[in-house]
């Protein structure tokens, strides 16, 4: 599938950014979802998703909330809805004010659902062409939301991801490609973002066998005759997911693009040396 999301005028479409009411988002998550909302000249649906399972819990009488202070007092539905509205409408504000900076319109919504069905309903909701992005920091634990996600969330092309050290959006758009059929499609994304930073595109081919990888690059070359600004990076075999983490962080990034499922990032497990590495933001890929 095309890495693609509708433009604000078409209606079919925006980049839905999934805001969790219990945790500090990333700056560079929401910048990166405001990006790729220039990049594809859409708009950012501001999705907080207050989890049902908080509120199944409190109804219980044990359930107690630990507040900032050290003090602990009975947790209860009225009190949990209420800090939850405080929270999304502070979230909300600070998003607005990244995207006001970038000319990007923002439609909000709070929800109270488990987090990866909101995502997938408010996604069917606008329509086909969406794109996902999480504005918490996601770390190895994550892996799995991740996949279910993927499984789940039918109307998005793509999911775009911080890791814990993500710092920066200076640098090249880097395209990480495992699979020739998937590189025009990629390559137009990368244009697209390339443009909106002003920066130069870097394709690196990933796969273990050489005489594939050698195959890969020729087959490469010629599709870059469509892409004059595409630099084609030395390939060489993988030798695991640290190796091909430790390649990306290298090329110093300002943004990456990568097929889920794949070497780079495995469907099952494998996410931690990516997660650990990645100074930038990450558009995972169908």
């Amino acid at each position: 599938m095309i890495a693609h999301v509708a433009e604000a005028t078409e209606d079919r479409g925006r980049v839905v950014l999934r805001l969790d009411p219990s945790s500090r988002p990333s700056p560079i998550a929401l910048e990166a979802a405001v990006r790729v909302a220039q990049a594809f000249q859409s708009e950012i649906e501001s999705l907080v998703v207050a989890d049902q399972q908080l509120f199944e819990l409190a109804r219980f009488p044990f359930a107690r909330e630990v507040q900032r202070s050290g003090a602990v007092g009975r947790l209860s539905a009225e009190t949990l809805e209420r800090d939850i509205a405080v929270a999304a409408s502070a979230l909300c504000r600070v998003v607005r004010q990244v995207a006001q900076r970038a000319g990007v319109r923002v439609r909000e919504r709070l929800v109270r659902d488990e987090p990866v069905r909101a995502v997938s309903r408010t996604c069917a909701e606008l329509g086909p062409w969406n794109v996902v992005a999480l504005a918490e920091p996601f770390t190895a634990r994550h892996a799995l939301s991740i996949a279910e996600m993927f499984a789940s969330v039918i109307a998005a092309t793509g999911i775009v991801v911080t890791g814990p050290r993500a710092a920066r959006m200076a640098g090249p758009v880097v395209v990480a490609v495992e699979e020739i059929d998937r590189l025009p499609p990629m390559l137009r994304a990368a244009e697209r973002l390339a443009a909106v930073a002003r920066s130069e595109i870097r394709l690196v081919i990933v796969h273990e066998d050489p005489r594939e990888l050698d195959w890969m690059e020729d087959q490469a070359r010629l599709v870059l005759g469509e892409f004059p600004r595409v630099r084609l990076e030395p390939a060489r075999p993988v030798r695991g997911t640290d190796e091909i983490a430790e390649r990306l962080r290298r090329l110093g990034g300002g943004f990456l693009i990568a097929q889920f499922g794949g070497l780079v990032v495995p469907a099952e497990g494998g996410l931690k040396p990516l997660a650990m590495a990645l100074e930038c933001p990450l558009l995972l890929v169908r």
